[in-house]
């Protein structure tokens, strides 16, 4: 496992950051969102990496508008981001608007096991391993 990884990235919609990933051999683009507490998939990804969704397992959120809502919950096989691997990781599936043009969010379920640093000015996510967390 490396000790870290620098994930170049872009700043899109105002000034947040997207960043590559792959998703079960997808490569695809997700929002780093620190305020998200699962990582979520679009339902075009989803349906795309043939990913079935089980009506009856479902997670609560609140999103930005604030009513509290359930959304499906799926499990994702591989999840790769920099030099970075997680296998069997929760996410949510969201339907984005269509003028975003987001692929998913790379929220605290993924991030929790990493010291995350993200540099604006160099479009960079930094990722490093956090020590108690290593033996994931």
């Amino acid at each position: 496992m490396p000790s870290a990884s620098r994930i170049r990235g872009r700043l899109a919609y105002g000034g947040v950051l997207l960043v590559p990933v792959r998703v079960q051999g997808q490569d695809a683009e997700f929002l780093v969102d620190t305020g998200a507490a699962y990582t979520a998939l679009s339902k075009d990804l989803v349906s795309l990496l043939g990913i079935t969704i089980d009506p009856r397992r479902t997670a609560a959120i609140a999103p930005v508008q604030g009513a509290i809502m359930r959304a499906p919950l799926i499990t994702i096989a591989d999840l790769r981001v920099g030099g970075f691997r997680m296998a069997s990781i929760e996410a949510l599936v969201v339907e984005f608007p269509r003028e975003l043009k987001l692929d998913g969010v790379l929220g605290m379920n993924f991030l929790k096991w990493f010291r995350t640093t993200i540099e604006i000015d160099t479009r960079t996510l930094v990722l490093r391993p956090i020590a108690w967390q290593k033996s994931r």
